[in-house]
């Protein structure tokens, strides 16, 4: 399998990527808005979807309309009768439909389009493999530079905000975070596998672990290594990368509930 080179790349932008999403991912399920990543993902497929129809860059209308997303359930009040996570569900119907009508109305979704939609990791090029990478080294970094700030927002903010932190700045730091590296991998992973690394690995990770740090590294571990062994799959099986992927992801989050049951009945 690895003498092939695009499975090389797609290798290496799948583990990038992976632990990166599982990384952060961890806080949008303790926050409970696993739903956020989902939203993101989709708002990312919009602006892909109107670059496609006006020829303009793909990173960065994608990069945008996540981004705007973010900003938006991070800046605007939402109506005191409507809960967050029905929000998140006007969002997510909205941001699904938008795409494939700005194609329909613009071209015909032909191939290339439904990829860029969808993703393809097994058709990952050189130079994007390695902007994911540094994507990745990038959420790495704010991981480590502001964790504090981070879990301080997302377990007790309340208590942060008497203590004088800016609460609102640093969650919406949070979400512009995530809408970034779901605007990266979305072209490549596919809104789906994004999601799902976005949410299975942290909630496998909590199942089976006792303190954040452990936590942490537990879901990026898995981030990094489930979809390597969906894309040994894929290829050994003749599957698609990404729902074999995501199968796998969604298994973990089983065998990690059996474990942790099993433990606490020692």
């Amino acid at each position: 399998m690895v003498e092939f080179t695009f499975m090389r790349l797609a290798l290496v932008a799948s583990a990038a990527m992976g632990a990166a999403l599982g990384l952060i991912g961890v806080y949008l399920v303790i926050r409970r808005v696993v739903f956020l990543g989902l939203v993101l993902a989709n708002a990312a497929t919009v602006g892909a979807a109107a670059a496609e129809v006006f020829g303009w860059s793909s990173e960065i209308a994608s990069a945008a309309t996540a981004v705007g997303a973010a900003l938006g359930f991070g800046l605007v009040r939402r109506p005191r009768r409507v809960s967050d996570e029905s929000l998140m569900g006007w969002a997510y119907a909205a941001a699904s439909s938008a795409p494939v009508l700005i194609l329909a109305a613009g071209s015909a979704p032909d191939a290339d389009a439904l990829h860029m939609l969808f993703g393809n990791i097994l058709a990952v090029s050189d130079s994007h493999t390695v902007g994911l990478v540094l994507v990745a080294l990038g959420i790495g970094l704010a991981h480590v530079l502001f964790a504090r700030r981070f879990l301080l927002v997302t377990f007790d903010a309340d208590g942060a905000h008497v203590a004088g932190v800016n609460t609102r700045l640093w969650s919406l730091g949070l979400n512009l975070l995530v809408g970034l590296a779901a605007a990266a991998a979305v072209q490549e992973l596919g809104a789906l596998l994004t999601f799902a690394l976005l949410t299975l690995p942290a909630m496998a990770a909590l199942l089976v672990t006792t303190n954040m740090r452990a936590t942490f590294l537990t879901a990026a571990g898995l981030g990094a290594t489930l979809p390597c062994l969906g894309l040994a799959v894929s290829f050994y099986f003749d599957l698609p990368a990404g729902p074999a992927s995501v199968a796998l992801l969604s298994a973990s989050v089983l065998a990690a509930a059996a474990v942790g049951r099993f433990s606490s009945a020692r």
